[in-house]
């Protein structure tokens, strides 16, 4: 191997080991992101259950809908290193139905996500569910 090809390699590294140490500090000190969220283009609808609030359930077919709640997700981030309890029980669920036919169901509580069959503790704790409740269940809670 040669000189240059042996520095090209070390710093090729050197980077590589950067960016894995800014990723592994993102996460634990921002939360992880959910993985496998379906994009917009995938899903024909979503639904959002809130049965605390609601008997209804918000039934969405429109773009901007469907991508408000794909975005929605982002504040579940969850602690990588925090071990669930077992305790919360999910408030909201949201479910998007695929073009393929599929589902797709994610659940929070003000604490914890369930995702995939795992349940994780929240970041940030209560924005998705206030999120959520503004966003499309204020004239639910207002009726209260």
């Amino acid at each position: 191997m040669g000189n240059g090809l042996k520095k090209l390699a070390a710093i090729v590294l050197k980077v590589l080991l950067t960016a894995i140490i800014i990723v592994s500090v993102f996460i634990f000190t921002d939360g992880m992101y959910l993985l496998g969220i379906p994009d917009a283009s995938q899903v024909e609808q979503v639904t959002v259950s809130y049965p605390e609030v609601s008997n209804e359930v918000k039934v969405f077919t429109e773009d901007e809908d469907i991508e408000q709640t794909i975005k929605l997700t982002n504040f579940l981030k969850y602690s990588v290193f925090e071990k669930y309890a077992g305790d919360d029980k999910p408030m909201i669920t949201i479910t998007y139905h695929l073009t393929n036919g599929g589902e797709i169901s994610v659940s929070a509580s003000r604490e914890t996500v369930w995702w995939k069959g795992k349940a994780h503790i929240l970041k940030d704790k209560d924005m998705f569910i206030n999120l959520t409740e503004g966003i499309f269940f204020l004239e639910d809670l207002s009726e209260e």
